[in-house]
């Protein structure tokens, strides 16, 4: 078996224990086990390298033109896994499932408050095992987080902002504008959606999927989003946080602790995939004025508690 195949199974064998226990929307689990297949499918194709059916000429010239074509959820939920199972294959996922259940429930108190408060498959959040200062996010739900991310929150309405902001790129739909703005389909995939085919799932939908994604999710990875996409995420989390009722001046703290950690020559995690943090600090700034101040929230002493108990569980503190 190859080191992909295993690390795929390695990530999927704590997937129930990190989501099963949830208080998700119904339906979400009850396709969970065929999901996981689909997730081994697609490890082992991709690591295969293998074309099942190959790709004719006419082929890769209409899944270009359907690059541009309206994405439809359940498109997007697939493009999505797809997204995730990459980064998956990079990053070990921790093992910890009191800590996965508490961002979970953040991610769904700010979801529910947003004008998607439920999609094909719902959202869903993973804790990666791994001290750099990274998060990921893409289309259908899928958000992922760095334990090194994760600690540099010091509040639970920090922590907020991070998971606000994955969810802000979900909504802007970022991905899905990679996703049409490209315009080379990748045969690669194709290998893909034949085991996802074969696990179950719909043809067509593995079919107009395949031709689209493997691009330009490998320059999401890659580089992240532009720069306009960051900051206009930031200010679609201010929203989230202030709707969901936390409070929107946590953005500042959160990126304040991110410019501590970084500097110039920062090519990694953050530095990498997002603006500096003073490009960021200075936007969000001008926006505060549009909130109530910040000694208007009053949080509960059950945040705090949540909070201590989570860092307790994820860093022993």
């Amino acid at each position: 078996m190859s080191s992909f195949v295993s690390a795929f199974r390695r990530a999927l064998a704590v997937l129930p224990a990190l989501f099963g226990t949830l208080a998700f929307p119904a339906g979400w689990f009850d396709s969970f086990s065929s999901r996981a297949q689909e997730f081994r499918s697609l490890a082992e194709s991709y690591s295969s390298g293998g074309n099942a059916v190959g790709v004719t000429v006419e082929e890769a010239r209409d899944s270009v033109a359907k690059a541009m074509d309206e994405i439809s959820p359940e498109e997007e939920y697939y493009i999505g896994r797809a997204f995730a199972a990459k980064i998956l294959v990079m990053y070990p996922v921790c093992d910890n499932p009191d800590a996965q259940k508490y961002m979970n429930m953040i991610l769904h108190s700010l979801a529910v408050f947003s004008e998607r408060p439920v999609l094909f498959k719902d959202y869903s959040i993973v804790i990666l095992d791994s001290d750099e200062v990274n998060a990921f996010a893409s289309s259908g739900g899928h958000i992922l987080v760095t334990k090194g991310l994760a600690a540099c929150a010091q509040s639970e309405d920090a922590l907020a902002a991070v998971i606000a902001h994955e969810v802000a790129h979900i909504l802007l739909k970022h991905s899905v504008g990679a996703i049409k703005s490209s315009r080379l389909a990748s045969s690669a995939m194709k290998a893909g959606a034949d085991a996802y085919v074969a696990a179950g799932g719909d043809a067509g939908v593995a079919g107009d999927v395949s031709g689209r994604i493997d691009e330009a999710i490998t320059e999401i990875i890659r580089t992240g989003y532009s720069q306009t996409q960051e900051l206009s995420a930031d200010a679609k989390a201010l929203e989230l946080l202030n709707d969901a009722g936390y409070d929107p001046h946590s953005m500042d703290s959160m990126l304040r602790a991110l410019e501590s950690r970084s500097s110039p020559s920062d090519s990694a995690g953050f530095g990498r995939t997002h603006p500096s943090p003073s490009v960021r600090l200075k936007n969000v700034g001008l926006r505060y004025r549009f909130y109530p101040p910040s000694s208007s929230f009053k949080k509960s002493p059950s945040r705090d508690v949540r909070f201590a108990a989570f860092r307790k569980s994820l860093f022993g503190e």
